[in-house]
């Protein structure tokens, strides 16, 4: 069991360096701060990073998490910091998902979620935006995928690319960015937060075998390439300058 998790993080910081080697980029996030807090016996967690995009503001919107079983585990909310930065915050109570079926997750444009990778984990629909928890021991993350209308031009011209730069704040690794597609409404935003280090195991040993042992998972990322790269970037600035208020897809 050592030696797997051995592999596993070995695997992990490959395919970390695989995305800063390969269209690297400055963060879009500038602060992440990470909670977890004891209620009753279950664990419960906020998450709340301020982006780093400029002048580009998401909308404000709150989701309750509802569970497939009906119960409300939380709540998310896009919004704006007290600095003026667009604000995401995940409140969820992650011992309410811990008996949930899990599988392998993408992003709307069919790349693969840095830090997740090919780990198995539970994709929450909040509306248009969705939630995805993995709670494997030692594997813990959680992300969200916003999709954003205003980014279907970019995929227009891009095509299929994730440009995922990865962050460590405040001792919490993760990414965010922009996943792109040339088909409208698979176009959007993405963070992904690494929980191993702040998450106690409480997945059912049992069911540790629905994680999946993989090879080179490093292509299906779809890091973008440079000329990939240096359009995205160009499209964020224009949109930049003219202060453009995201809409979701």
């Amino acid at each position: 069991m050592k030696l797997i998790k051995k592999s596993q993080s070995i695997m992990l910081m490959l395919c970390l360096a695989f995305l800063v080697s390969c269209g690297g980029s400055a963060p879009m996030v500038d602060n992440v701060e990470v909670q977890t807090r004891d209620q009753d016996g279950d664990v419960l967690v906020t998450l709340t990073a301020d982006l780093a995009i400029g002048n580009l503001a998401l909308p404000f919107a709150s989701f309750p998490i509802i569970l497939k079983n009906g119960k409300e585990a939380g709540t998310v909310t896009l919004g704006t910091s007290p600095s003026g930065q667009s604000q995401i915050v995940i409140d969820i109570n992650v011992s309410d998902s811990i008996n949930f079926e899990m599988a392998q997750v993408r992003l709307p444009n069919g790349a693969l979620m840095p830090i997740i990778m090919s780990n198995s984990a539970i994709e929450i629909p909040l509306g248009k935006v969705k939630l995805v928890l993995s709670l494997i021991n030692g594997q813990q993350s959680l992300g969200i995928i916003i999709p954003i209308k205003s980014f279907d031009k970019i995929g227009e011209k891009v095509g299929t690319t994730s440009l995922m730069p990865i962050f460590n704040k405040n001792g919490v690794l993760g990414a965010a960015g922009v996943y792109t597609s040339s088909e409208a409404g698979k176009n959007g935003f993405a963070l992904v937060t690494d929980l191993s280090g702040v998450l106690p195991n409480i997945f059912p040993v049992g069911q540790v075998a629905q994680q999946r042992e993989e090879a080179d998972v490093s292509s299906e990322l779809m890091a973008p390439s440079r000329s990939e790269k240096k359009s995205i970037d160009k499209a964020l600035l224009k949109m930049h300058k003219k202060k453009v208020k995201l809409k979701l897809n």
